[in-house]
């Protein structure tokens, strides 16, 4: 499917965090983020097109180099979130959280060209696979979290759990060029070299930005480590990208102009891609019928700093 006949708005889109605004949740990016594998292709997700107005799926859309734009993945279960993550090798997974909480059901994808790979079935053990944030290695062995721990599945679905400080609750998890974890646990950027833990960066988060999109959103969605080790965050409460060099020190790099705000991050090729979207200003419970509102869009950051626009929501 073609970007420029994607022209569903009123039926297609809608972002769960109106939702999510009153919800504990939100604080773990429940829907969000942007990867790109090794040959260029573009994964975010956001919500699939809608069958009926009694349910919403998240799905894992797909833009190629050429600009071709479709979902490969479709959540299983109603209502339901996917997060998005890529290892050094730029393989492909996607954490799927399903069902009503506390009886969440929780799986594990791996993105393939061909078809997808579950590389593990949907639990609703929490001890086992927990959707909160999710980084998997170039062994495929997962690191998840829950709450303010770090989990270990090792190759023979084995848990451990990992000697931590005394976090915070950890929102976000993303690979350092020499495959440290980095982490951050509440406004807070760590490093985990395996062994131990180095504090990069603190107090990240402004404690009333005045650009929040909407109460409640205060928060952090998308991290990337770039070769460098310089670390950016799509930093959504604040609408805009913030990095931070290897010394942690922050500086904002984008800011993103209302109605936008960005949710998703990655680098590629010494360039970054950020996917933003809106919040409408209409009823949420008759949102279709009075303003297309929440769409996305895909913006570039090019080297010598020149922002583009390489893929916005159209609708006829």
């Amino acid at each position: 499917m073609n970007i420029s006949i994607i022209n569903k708005t009123k039926s297609l889109f809608i972002l769960i965090l109106l939702a999510l605004s009153l919800s504990p949740i939100l604080e773990s990016h429940p829907w969000g983020g942007l990867v790109i594998d090794r040959d260029g292709n573009i994964y975010f997700t956001f919500i699939c097109p809608i069958d009926d107005d009694n349910n919403h799926y998240a799905c894992v859309w797909k833009i190629t180099p050429n600009n071709n734009i479709n979902h490969v993945l479709r959540a299983r279960r109603s209502p339901s979130d996917i997060i998005l993550s890529r290892n050094l090798e730029r393989e492909i997974f996607a954490a799927e959280r399903s069902g009503q909480s506390p009886n969440h059901n929780n799986a594990l994808w791996k993105i393939a060209l061909q078809s997808n790979q579950i590389l593990i079935p949907a639990t609703s053990n929490q001890t086992q696979l927990h959707i909160q944030s999710i980084s998997v290695n170039k062994a495929q062995e997962i690191y998840f979290t829950k709450d303010s721990d770090i989990f270990f599945r090792d190759s023979l679905n084995q848990i451990t759990k990992i000697n931590t400080p005394d976090f915070e609750r950890i929102n976000l998890t993303a690979w350092g060029p020499d495959e440290d974890l980095y982490i951050m646990s509440g406004d807070d950027i760590y490093i985990y070299d395996g062994v131990d833990y180095k504090l990069l960066a603190s107090n990240l988060k402004k404690q009333n930005p005045e650009d929040i999109p909407f109460s409640g959103a205060n928060i952090f969605f998308d991290m990337v480590v770039d070769e460098y080790k310089n670390v950016y965050l799509a930093y959504y409460g604040n609408r805009e990208v913030i990095k931070i060099s290897p010394d942690g020190i922050a500086t904002t790099i984008l800011k993103s102009e209302k109605p936008w705000s960005p949710h998703g991050i990655d680098i590629f090729n010494g360039e970054i891609y950020v996917l933003e979207s809106t919040i409408g200003g209409g009823n949420w419970w008759k949102f279709w019928e009075e303003d297309p509102g929440i769409i996305p869009r895909i913006r570039k950051i090019s080297a010598d700093g020149t922002i583009n626009t390489i893929y916005s929501f159209k609708s006829d």
